[in-house]
């Protein structure tokens, strides 16, 4: 059944962009919603993990309308990021302060750019990161994304195409040497972007999250360690008008000498960023999107 979904949005996928680049926006969202937020909603699996997210998120039992109707406008919200995506990586925007008016903390992007030694931008599955790329370059930052590959190549393909053309270095996850290349991209200066919620090594450590345990992914924490640099939580969030909001919150680092200090430190900044993105969700759970089960471990 997989690769049978995957096959057809294969064949869907370029019908869309192609559409994205040819009819307004708001003309091709509600093309989406009638046709591929539809499909999704129609699987059974993804639409119960979807509804079980939500319930945890508003603390009220699945079956609730309003944990029907914050699913539901995540997903309208995934199929906007997408056309945007697509939309502006195509023809960049002339006016960025049209776009991504609002810029919350800033100046701690500043701060490790003028430091000269890269630092770790530390986001989730929570807004559109991939827009921030366009803001990133406008400060002079070198960007390079950690990432998975996607299950349809032809997402994948397009992804890819979108950071190259935004001149976003793309670290893809393949083996035990990619932490190499990351810590090899932190000395020459980038800036290198993360999600930092999903364990899918099965190697993290569990923190409570929305009421939950999760495992959290311990990666970023070590290496930002390795090399000396801070990690920055950094989302960018839709606002309710079309434009972007880009929220960098304060440096979080880990420093210690010995084996047993460094646990203590990753823990302790572990435990600060999961709270940054617990109330980053709860804040903006329209956006937080999330197809699986966050409680269970991912595939």
């Amino acid at each position: 059944m997989s690769r049978v979904t995957h096959a057809t949005f294969g064949l869907w996928f370029p019908f869309f962009r192609w559409l994205v680049l040819r009819f307004p926006p708001e003309w091709v969202a509600r093309l989406a919603a009638a046709t591929a937020e539809r499909a999704i909603w129609a699987r059974e699996p993804v639409r119960e993990a979807i509804l079980e997210n939500h319930a945890a998120l508003l603390g009220l039992p699945s079956w609730r309308r309003e944990v029907e109707e914050s699913a539901l406008a995540m997903i309208g919200h995934h199929s906007r990021s997408w056309i945007d995506l697509l939309r502006f990586s195509e023809r960049p925007p002339t006016d960025l302060d049209a776009v991504v008016p609002r810029r919350i903390g800033t100046e701690h992007l500043v701060t490790a750019r003028d430091a000269g030694r890269g630092a770790i931008l530390l986001t989730a599955h929570v807004g559109n990161f991939e827009i921030g790329g366009f803001f990133l370059g406008e400060i002079g930052l070198k960007v390079a994304v950690v990432y998975l590959s996607d299950p349809s190549p032809v997402v994948e393909r397009d992804r890819k195409a979108a950071r190259d053309r935004l001149g976003i270095r793309s670290l893809q996850m393949k083996s035990d040497f990619s932490a190499i290349r990351i810590l090899r991209s932190l000395e020459e200066g980038y800036f290198v972007a993360i999600q930092g919620d999903r364990d899918y090594s099965g190697t993290g450590r569990t923190l409570p999250f929305l009421g939950r345990s999760v495992s959290f992914p311990v990666g970023p924490f070590r290496i930002a360690a390795a090399a000396g640099v801070p990690l920055l939580p950094v989302f960018v969030l839709r606002e309710k008008d079309g434009t972007y909001r880009t929220v960098v919150e304060a440096p979080i680092r880990v420093e210690a000498a010995s084996r047993g200090r460094r646990e203590e430190a990753e823990k302790s900044a572990m435990t600060e960023f999961v709270a940054i993105l617990e109330r980053t969700v709860r804040e903006n759970g329209e956006q937080w999107y999330m197809f699986s089960r966050f409680w269970e471990p991912p595939i």
